[in-house]
């Protein structure tokens, strides 16, 4: 049996949601696959596809997101329901990085943090990034797409286009193992769906709220806010997240 199908045989058999799983070994962009099957005709149920490579990977404002040496690659694509779109977009995307962190935290020695907004932050540096999107099909249905992207191993010595060092959580599992990859990415699409799922009432907002300074990996810290539009730069406390997910 090849790595593939033990992967996916992992990923099936673990998943405690229904999620119609598609799987392509190499594609331009996951996100932008989904994209257009939503746009064609919007998604009743979670869609979940994952690929070994992709060579157009983007992040957020366009960046490319850096194929490392061995990575898992996903996007999950989400009825767009009128609770979820009444909430602001940051909160969308800082609870998509906390429902990533939660799960990895479960598979990793070590815990696993956000660098606000939504980057998966591992042994003192970025280990994954999340790209979230909406699209309409011609009869209004809307559709969320989230988009990540989770180093597993890397090499010593690398940094984003912005200075992090390129890290991956320290995983209680050869991150090489298929079937580990593939029960990783079943725990990843849970938690991702329960959160999701959570927001839909103020109560899981709440939730939301209180459980971030426990994800917040420089929450209390002396923290650079560098502006991307003006390059104004100010020094402060990260003191958490305000109603509309915006850092405080």
């Amino acid at each position: 049996m090849s790595d593939s199908c033990f992967f996916l045989t992992a990923l099936e058999s673990s998943l405690t949601h229904a999620v119609d799983v598609r799987w392509v070994r190499e594609t331009g962009s996951t996100n932008d696959d989904l994209k257009l099957w939503a746009h064609q005709r919007g998604f009743d149920k979670p869609v979940l596809l994952t690929a070994d490579y992709q060579t157009a990977g983007r992040g957020t404002r366009g960046r490319v997101w850096r194929n490392v040496h061995q990575s898992l690659i996903f996007s999950l694509g989400l009825p767009f329901t009128a609770a979820l779109r009444a909430r602001a977009p940051g909160l969308l995307s800082i609870a998509a990085a906390m429902g990533a962190a939660g799960a990895l935290s479960r598979a990793a020695m070590r815990k696993v943090f956000v660098k606000w907004p939504n980057d998966v932050w591992a042994e003192g540096g970025k280990a994954g990034g999340i790209l979230l999107e909406s699209v309409q099909d011609e009869e209004g249905r809307s559709s969320l797409i989230i988009g990540i992207g989770l180093n597993l191993e890397v090499e010593s010595g690398g940094t984003t286009s912005s200075g992090w060092p390129i890290r991956a959580p320290a995983f209680l599992m050869n991150p090489r193992d298929p079937q580990f990859r593939g029960e990783l990415l079943a725990m990843l699409v849970d938690d991702l769906l329960e959160v999701f799922k959570s927001l839909e009432d103020e109560d899981g907002v709440g939730r939301l709220f209180e459980r971030w300074r426990l994800y917040d990996a420089f929450y209390g810290k002396e923290v650079l806010w560098r502006e991307l539009d003006s390059g104004r730069t100010a020094l402060g406390i990260d003191c958490g997240i305000d109603a509309e997910g915006r850092l405080i």
